[in-house]
């Protein structure tokens, strides 16, 4: 509950930093659909064949201020696995480079390969760094069903390969405290690469390809490994 009365708190201090024109800006949104060759979350490895779908809802609220949220469903086609999330946040540029953030999950679990409650929320915050293609971001998440936090340091560079074609290097590293481990360690690594292309002002499709990395937390019962996917969205 003080987490809880926490994040609100804060939600608020972000809305009445600056005044509000809401009128003046439109809701951005966004329709997604993917598949990836196997879904791998912070280094934990489910069955092959993941396919999702997104809806993302954006609003700005001022000139630095923003509210984002959406829906996203996932299944895996051996039938060991769907679900479906409800999210939203709240984001603030402070600087030209730096924006802070405030995020919010519901996981609504209909079928699951492990033990776990029907429902469970997570708690995040965010700050970001971005100029130019470089963004680098240090997140902090608290599980309920894990009783812990996940803290990852997230990087990526977005080289212009053409007007309408990109590549974007990834790699992001995640310590766990009592995240579903009993103590404090690492918990994975990952690197990645992704080609967005913006096929015109509202379709854009993205291959990817990425490395999972299983560090102390979790190199037990994990391995390592490589999969890859492509996602294509419609914004309007």
């Amino acid at each position: 509950m003080k987490k809880t009365l926490a994040l609100f708190a804060l939600i608020t201090l972000f809305n009445t930093a600056a005044p509000i024109h809401a009128e003046s800006s439109p809701v951005s949104t966004t329709f997604t659909t993917a598949y990836e060759s196997r879904y791998v979350l912070y280094g934990y490895r489910l069955s092959r064949h993941l396919y999702m779908a997104d809806i993302y809802l954006f609003k700005p609220l001022d000139e630095n201020t923003s509210i984002w949220g959406g829906v996203w469903y996932g299944y895996l086609t051996d039938g060991t696995y769907q679900e479906v999330d409800v999210y939203g946040g709240i984001d603030r540029m402070i600087t030209d480079t730096l924006t802070l953030g405030l995020a919010y999950s519901l996981f609504n679990y209909i079928e699951v390969p492990f033990p776990t409650s029907d429902h469970v929320s997570e708690f995040a915050a965010h700050a970001t760094y971005a100029s130019g293609g470089l963004s680098l971001q240090l997140r902090e998440q608290y599980d309920t069903e894990a009783d812990g936090h996940l803290v990852r340091a997230i990087g990526s560079y977005t080289l212009p390969l053409a007007d309408s074609v990109s590549l974007v290097l990834g790699a992001e590293a995640g310590y766990a405290f009592n995240y579903f481990i009993d103590g404090n360690l690492w918990n994975h690594a990952e690197v990645s690469a992704k080609t967005p292309w913006q096929l015109n002002d509202q379709w854009s499709i993205s291959p990817f390809i990425a490395r999972s990395i299983p560090l102390a937390a979790i190199d037990d019962f994990e391995e390592y490994e490589t999969y890859g996917g492509i996602s294509a969205s419609y914004t309007f």
